[in-house]
């Protein structure tokens, strides 16, 4: 046992270049994004989503600036934890922390019950024995990965990402080979706020591949390597969901009505696509794909998560992971047992998100202080920080104005955890 914790533990640089940024994109999950995610913004912004990712991805990568400049100078363990930390103090480092690290921990069940209760039955037909089963097995699964070391699960990443990039583009070429090039997709077709529901969930479609930022200890040329890894990273993960949703557009024919036909037809227009155009033998890879993207992205958010554990926690890599596959397990078994995928994976990416967005408006709120201490302070500091808290607070409100009781109790645990943990610390330097 001591043999396996002493092999786990974080090498300093040990991960070359090209892993942190497998960790970035797998985080994103690009056909995860751009096969299901990307459904979201359709409903909002119809045949004017193209439009509304362009500004979605812009918006977005005010926070993305912010976290590259946090990750170049802090090349730690403990991610999101060190940044509010070295800008506000220890106590809101502790509240940004636990409360990014209930997100991560509650974003393992949501995304394995997504797939397992919504994405797989909406398309094949199995028995729901055989699905309870899955919901435990994906957890069981995914830490024994992890216990095999770091480096294994990267490198799978690097390769499956890749083919999701790949993908995207071949059915996109071939969809535009049919129905030709247009303009009509930079033409706003819905009203603002229509237009603004479908950017923001196209930015936050994006969100993710600040998973890479625990990794800063591990990586070779530290801080330098994980900031330009996430800034690449979303740059490409950018381009394959803004090319999925030009074509998904081309393909419904241009049209608001096309595209809400084409949404009327299928949940995952991205698979649906691929059936149509390219043939059986083609979508079932991109559904497998899509599948091993949900599943990439989950390994990138338990990679991460184990290391802010071990950073919060205790120095026991072992131990991490296995504080995060009880909890992960956990939650997956009330799943099983109820069956409840669809009422499990609503509350579960409602906790998830709401916490996220605290912890980013933390991060946010205390970049002009960071900034301050590590750079020269410039006026576009503030206007970051203010526009990513104004971001990320208008994330918070659409989760409590939808789920106003969980809303709250989730912030509340998280407060009151880094309330209780900052105590404990200080009662042992008494």
């Amino acid at each position: 046992m001591d043999s396996l914790s002493k092999k786990l533990e974080p090498k300093e640089g040990s991960l070359p270049r090209y892993l942190i940024y497998a960790q970035s994109l797998a985080s994103i999950a690009p056909l995860g994004s751009a096969s299901a995610y990307l459904t979201y913004a359709f409903y909002s912004s119809y045949a004017s989503t193209f439009i509304a990712g362009i500004l979605g991805s812009l918006i977005y990568f005010i926070w993305v600036l912010i976290g590259y400049r946090y990750s170049k100078i802090i090349a730690t363990t403990g991610g999101i934890y060190d940044f509010a930390r070295s800008a506000s103090g220890e106590m809101l480092g502790k509240i940004a922390g636990w409360l990014y690290w209930i997100s991560y921990a509650i974003y393992l069940p949501s995304a394995t019950t997504y797939l397992v209760g919504i994405v797989i039955p909406s398309e094949f037909s199995f028995n729901i024995v055989y699905l309870s089963i899955l919901e435990i097995a994906i957890p069981i699964i995914l830490t024994l990965l992890l216990i095999t070391g770091i480096k294994p699960p990267l490198f799978y990443a690097l390769i499956t990402s890749t083919l999701e990039v790949i993908l995207i583009v071949v059915l996109g070429i071939k969809v535009l080979s049919i129905t030709g090039l247009s303009v009509k997709p930079l033409h706003v077709s819905v009203g603002l706020s229509s237009l603004m529901a479908g950017a923001l969930g196209v930015g936050f479609t994006l969100a993710g591949g600040g998973a890479s930022f625990f990794l800063g200890y591990e990586a070779v040329g530290k801080g330098r390597s994980v900031g330009l890894a996430y800034i690449i990273a979303y740059c490409v993960a950018s381009f394959a969901v803004l090319f999925a949703s030009y074509y998904e557009i081309a393909f419904a024919g241009f049209t608001n009505t096309g595209v809400a036909s084409l949404l009327n037809a299928t949940s995952y227009p991205g698979f649906y696509i691929s059936q149509k155009v390219m043939g059986n033998t083609f979508a079932l890879i991109f559904f497998i794909f899509t599948i091993n993207s949900l599943i990439g992205s989950v390994t990138a958010a338990y990679v991460a998560l184990s290391r802010l554990t071990y950073t919060l926690v205790k120095k026991d890599m072992l131990l991490s992971i296995i504080i995060v596959a009880s909890f992960f397990l956990g939650v997956n078994l009330i799943g099983s047992v109820t069956r409840q995928f669809y009422n499990l994976y609503n509350v579960t990416t409602t906790i998830s998100l709401v916490t996220l967005y605290t912890s980013h408006i933390i991060v946010s709120g205390g970049y002009p202080l960071f900034a301050k201490k590590n750079y020269k302070l410039k006026i576009y500091d503030i206007l970051l920080g203010i526009l990513a808290v104004l971001l990320m607070g208008y994330g918070i409100y659409e989760e409590i104005t939808s789920y106003f009781l969980i809303s709250i109790l989730s912030i509340l645990a998280g407060v009151i955890i880094a309330v209780v943990h900052n105590q404990i610390r200080l009662e042992r330097f008494k």
